[in-house]
């Protein structure tokens, strides 16, 4: 397989708009724009739509929550108040304020452009280089993100290396929005902790949610996840694969979308999870495709 390395722009170059790549084989097509905070765009097979497409570019651009899917890095969720981490606290800045006038949100990955370092027709690598700054994350890292697609599948994987020379904080996430019909299906397996009360009775081990979303607001975390589920929507059955092992589900009432987020640390729990210099960890999501309707 032939790759064109990609350089940064060069220098005194006139602007332009950010570029969208596209990756495709067969049926399957992802539009990517790595400079408007390494995010999908749209994802398709057959035309239909698996993610919910974004609007624009001006749309993602003004507001990264329009995009398909979109990378948190270096950790998911909100830091309220800042963060507190070995001892010392840390003022940081709002990170989207029209999401969030208060509080740092999702990392810096979604609000930053990213640099392609490797293309081609069914493949995409790009790159983050985080410095510290006044109300950033206080710690130097860098991320990367490859895209792949293959006849059935698309494959997102994101790693965060601590660049620094001291102990770091580190989580990650991926933000994909799924079309929400009345016909659409979320199917997954919640396990839960096997704490047997006072009295002997045992609860249950799991519970399989099976079915269309509710239309009632939804912002939930499944705490013991076993990285797979199954999307059913538009004649199309979606096969979800992760190493994360825990699942995030969010959507506004009403939505014509919801978001399945694989993420390695719970809302509110960013912290537990440390990177010894040079040390890296990684998330991946993966979905296979297969047309019911043929």
């Amino acid at each position: 397989m032939n790759r064109t390395r990609i350089g940064a722009q060069q220098k005194g170059a006139a602007p332009r708009d950010p570029v969208l790549i596209e990756i495709s084989e067969d049926e399957m097509k992802a539009v990517l724009a790595p400079e408007l905070g390494g995010v999908v765009m749209s994802l398709s097979f057959g035309g239909k739509n698996i993610f919910r497409p974004a609007a624009s570019q001006e749309a993602v651009a003004a507001d990264p929550r329009e995009a398909a899917c979109y990378p948190c890095v270096p950790w998911f969720s909100r830091l309220f108040g800042g963060l507190d981490f070995d001892g010392r606290h840390y003022e940081l800045a709002p990170t989207l304020p029209v999401c969030d006038p208060d509080h740092a949100l999702h990392g810096h990955g979604w609000v930053n452009p990213w640099r392609v370092t490797d293309q081609s027709g069914d493949h995409v690598a790009c790159w983050f280089d985080h410095t510290p700054g006044p109300g950033l994350f206080p710690f130097p890292f860098f991320a990367t993100q490859e895209f792949s697609v293959s006849a059935d599948q698309f494959q997102i994987a994101l790693c965060v290396t601590n660049s620094g020379n001291a102990p770091m904080p580190a989580g990650l996430g991926l933000h994909p929005f799924f079309p929400n019909t009345k016909t659409s299906e979320l199917n997954f397996t919640e396990y839960f902790d096997q704490t047997t009360p006072a009295k002997g009775l045992s609860p249950p081990e799991k519970i399989e949610h099976r079915g269309p979303m509710t239309d009632d607001p939804v912002d939930y975390t499944i705490k013991r996840w076993d990285g797979t589920a199954e999307i059913v929507h538009d004649g199309l059955k979606i096969a979800m694969h992760s190493n994360a092992r825990i699942l995030h589900l969010y959507s506004p009432e009403e939505a014509d979308f919801y978001c399945a987020e694989p993420i390695s640390h719970l809302p509110g729990y960013f912290g537990r999870d440390i990177l010894a210099p040079q040390e890296t960890m990684d998330i991946f999501l993966s979905l296979s495709v297969e047309n019911l309707t043929c």
